[in-house]
């Protein structure tokens, strides 16, 4: 349960170098649908943002390991957190990586993240797709192409993680040796200023988001 983070990134590598299968869970989610999509899943484990976890209070299940990231300041600055609050309970996501021998075992097959629906019209519900994503397959790679997934790709996410699309494009991009880099949250402004600056090659966006870019002032369109 994290913003646009790389502890996000690093979690969803691991699980998949484990075989485990990682469940990204949207943020915006009230404590009862958190509770709910951490005992529907069977999730073992929880990685979370520190102020996030505040918010969950008792919500979730007993027995779970729970691993607080520190919410980083520019995440805290972009979705208005103005006080981090104190570590109460979990242990700490970093000191939790330095303190362990790395994966000496070969990677096992990594399997796709289970992703949830909305939740509109009922509660949320998961599908997991058993077989690992082979990204040499020839169709594989047709649709990641059409995507602009390549080699050596350059990309900004500003789109959260916790949807397929833009955790797709994030997981498989860098997987494929492309360079990602991620806005804590989506401004138009400032991801043209991203692009010049990183030579970026690839984005995705959604309908909302091109819209925002086009109605900029022409003077920063033009750039």
């Amino acid at each position: 349960m994290l913003r646009n983070d790389f502890a996000f990134i690093e979690a969803s590598y691991a699980a998949g170098v484990l075989g485990a299968v990682a469940v990204p869970v949207n943020w915006h989610y009230k404590d009862d649908e958190v509770g709910y999509i951490l005992r529907d899943s069977g999730a073992k484990a929880l990685v979370v943002h520190a102020d996030l976890l505040v918010r969950l209070g008792d919500a979730v299940p007993d027995g779970r390991l729970v691993r607080v990231v520190s919410t980083p300041p520019e995440i805290a600055a972009a979705y208005g957190v103005d006080e981090m609050p104190a570590r109460s309970s979990g242990s700490d996501w970093d000191a939790a990586l330095a303190a362990v021998e790395p994966w000496a075992e070969p990677a096992r097959p990594a399997t796709p993240s289970m992703i949830y629906t909305s939740g509109t019209t009922g509660r949320p519900k998961g599908v997991q797709r058993l077989e690992p994503l082979d990204i040499t397959q020839p169709e594989v790679a047709a649709s990641l192409a059409v995507l602009g997934i390549a080699p050596a790709m350059r990309t900004v996410l500003c789109g959260p993680m916790y949807h397929t699309a833009p955790n797709a494009h994030a997981l498989v991009a860098g997987r494929t040796g492309g360079l990602v880099v991620l806005q804590p949250r989506f401004d138009a402004e400032e991801l043209l200023a991203v692009v010049d600056r990183y030579a970026i090659t690839s984005l995705h966006l959604v309908p909302t988001m091109l819209l925002r870019l086009l109605r900029l002032p022409e003077a920063v369109r033009s750039r």
